[in-house]
């Protein structure tokens, strides 16, 4: 132990064994302490007491902590683990000639999602799997609704809106006749061809030899909603 000792040169720990640099607390308790194996995975930094959390400077170049990796001032960003996943997952990037710029999220059984800057400066977006999206999904100006509605230029906006002016508004939608119209016959005019009417009942009343009325309907077609009487050619 080096109890304080000051030296401007090297302190050397000799042996095969594990040897701990340690930080203690007056009552002797490890504060933090710091190891490395003979042949070990790596540098291990302890909390000791404090927390017995443990940070491994791996031989393969990587850094581990048992929870997060944060970095920032008053707003930090973390990269963490909750240490309840199935699988181990990473982030790489990387590249090559044809995908210079990949950034890419992996686990132990292939890729979910990458960043790619393309050769032409341009940038691709790619999931390996389904996109949900609880509000909507926009591409430039253009919006797909959560109701499956899809907002655009082509459209000249709501594509229901563009369905509606273009297809149901000018389509014929259901077809009736109208309410019954009757006039007598016997002595007197009855009726003239005339749109949008057609003949719907011969009356002979007093089943003699001449017809005594006539009843018609009007012909009438419904556009977006709305009834029209027929023209004939």
């Amino acid at each position: 132990m080096l109890a304080g000792i000051a030296t401007n040169g090297n302190v050397v720990l000799q042996n095969d064994a594990r040897e701990h640099i340690i930080i203690q607390n007056a009552d002797g308790t490890p504060r933090m302490f710091i190891y490395k194996d003979k042949g070990g995975d790596g540098v291990h930094l302890n909390n000791g007491n404090d927390a017995s959390t443990e940070y491994l400077f791996h031989n393969d170049g990587s850094f581990y902590a048992p929870l997060a990796v944060r970095a920032g001032g008053s707003k930090k960003l973390a990269v963490r683990s909750d240490n309840n996943s199935a699988l181990s997952a990473h982030f790489n990037l990387w590249g090559d000639a044809n995908r210079p710029t990949v950034v890419e999220l992996d686990d132990d059984q292939g890729w979910h999602l990458f960043s790619q800057r393309n050769t032409d400066g341009s940038i691709l977006f790619e999931v390996n799997g389904r996109i949900m999206a609880h509000t909507a999904l926009h591409s430039g100006d253009a919006t797909v609704a959560t109701d499956g509605n899809i907002y655009g230029s082509l459209w000249g906006g709501w594509l229901n809106d563009w369905i509606n002016n273009t297809i149901t508004n000018r389509f014929v939608r259901d077809v009736r006749a109208g309410n019954v119209e009757s006039a007598q016959v016997w002595r007197v005019y009855g009726y003239n061809d005339q749109t949008p009417y057609v003949i719907t009942g011969v009356i002979n009343g007093n089943t003699d030899d001449l017809i005594d009325n006539l009843t018609r309907r009007p012909l009438q077609k419904n556009i977006g909603g709305v009834w029209y009487n027929i023209d004939f050619i």
